[in-house]
């Protein structure tokens, strides 16, 4: 059964009105009505640790975007178990039944590609806060926006940034067979050829792996300079956790994507080791805003922000900057298509540009850390080493990965 969580009053104010049998007037409760955003995400299921991280994201943004005076934006939450079908159900509830004005929420992509087959079709705006499969934004897409780089790109970065730290390196490359990971392996093998890195060994792991014993071995014996891992859910502790046992130093390792969770559960014994990032508490020119955020939202929930509550603070923060800028887009779903379609804005945290090409992409960038400390399971320490940005063009990132 799914979840859903709303605040709305709208039910109870008009039943009172029936109930007293006072009239309301034409447009009045349209007017006061909250502006219904549809959440889809992850609350069970193992993209549980994202979903319900980007959730923290939007609840700690809710109070500010819904300043005395202006018309409440209301979040809808409902849980999509980390399972396409059931994101779909829950879209078409909330398109059908809530009435939502757009959609949102998804950080698994395969849930996301889900969603955006409903939100096309049925012209349904759809903000993706943290789904980064390309073909979310391929081209013809006109109702989906994607605030996340490509994942293909993040590939494609893990191969420059190999081949600026170590000439002609081998890098074995261990991963779970979903669509986010398939992406990265495939900007990843694109580029290595170009960049002079080799690739060596490629495994993939079936959904629902939880053992990496042989696999780890295998690494080991390839005798590679670089480890490029990326397990789903807590199968990427133990795939960490296994290499680390036999032998492959942490300094060796890079995980294409870290959230808080992740790099606190990969713990001290990982010191050293290097994961990609869009946002990230220990980076420096964060925003004023952005340095509040993280204090904020630290000191509510004991542990920093990651990118994943970022984006989804940001997303809370686009729709309400495009409502205040375009008051028919509160109502009208093709007015707040265009309205998102034609944002030049910043991220408020980062400063980071916030612009759509012509099918919802935008520019794409990411962080390279390493890990310097981890103080158990509330905070850690790490430097940036390597920072880029491309254009979503550079590489042909729609005929890679289908």
């Amino acid at each position: 059964m799914k979840k859903r969580t709303t605040l709305s009053g709208v039910a109870l104010a008009t039943a009172c009105a029936v109930a007293t049998g006072s009239a309301i007037a034409p447009g009045a409760l349209a007017q006061d009505a909250p502006i219904k955003i549809g959440v889809v995400t992850e609350l069970t299921g193992p993209w549980s640790f994202f979903g319900t991280s980007c959730v923290a994201g939007l609840k700690l943004a809710e109070p500010l975007v819904n300043p005395p005076g202006k018309r409440k934006i209301e979040f809808v939450i409902t849980d999509n178990q980390t399972n396409p079908a059931q994101a779909v159900a829950a879209a078409r509830s909330l398109d059908v039944q809530d009435q939502v004005l757009a959609l949102t929420g998804p950080t698994s992509s395969d849930t996301g590609l889900a969603l955006y087959g409903y939100a096309e079709q049925n012209k349904v705006p759809y903000v993706v806060p943290v789904a980064a499969f390309p073909q979310l934004t391929k081209p013809g897409t006109k109702y989906t926006f994607r605030l996340e780089p490509n994942a293909a790109g993040w590939g494609y970065a893990i191969a420059n940034f190999i081949a600026e730290q170590k000439p002609g390196a081998k890098v074995a490359l261990v991963y779970s067979d979903y669509a986010l990971m398939r992406a990265i392996a495939a900007g990843l093998k694109y580029q290595a050829p170009k960049s002079g890195i080799s690739i060596e060994p490629e495994i993939v792991f079936p959904q629902g792996a939880n053992d990496a014993t042989v696999q780890a071995a295998q690494v080991l014996a390839a005798a590679p300079d670089w480890v490029v891992v990326s397990g789903a859910g807590g199968f990427d502790n133990t795939l960490t956790n296994q290499l680390l046992d036999i032998g492959i130093r942490p300094d060796q390792i890079i995980h294409p994507f870290g959230i808080t969770n992740q790099v606190l559960n990969w713990g001290e014994r990982s010191v050293g080791s290097y994961y990609g990032t869009f946002f990230d508490s220990n980076l420096e020119g964060l925003t004023t805003e952005g340095k509040t955020f993280v204090e904020t939202f630290t000191r509510e929930n004991e542990r920093p922000p990651s990118y994943v509550e970022n984006f989804c603070y940001v997303t809370a923060n686009l729709i309400r900057e495009v409502i205040d800028a375009n008051p028919a887009a509160a109502d009208d779903r093709e007015a707040f298509r265009a309205a998102v379609s034609a944002v030049k804005s910043k991220e408020p945290t980062s400063g980071i540009p916030i612009e759509f090409d012509q099918n919802g992409a935008r520019m794409e960038y990411i962080y390279f850390m390493q890990i310097e400390s981890v103080d158990g399971k509330k905070n850690y320490d790490a430097k940036q080493v390597f920072y880029t940005e491309w254009n979503p063009e550079v590489i042909p990132v729609y005929d890679l990965v289908k």
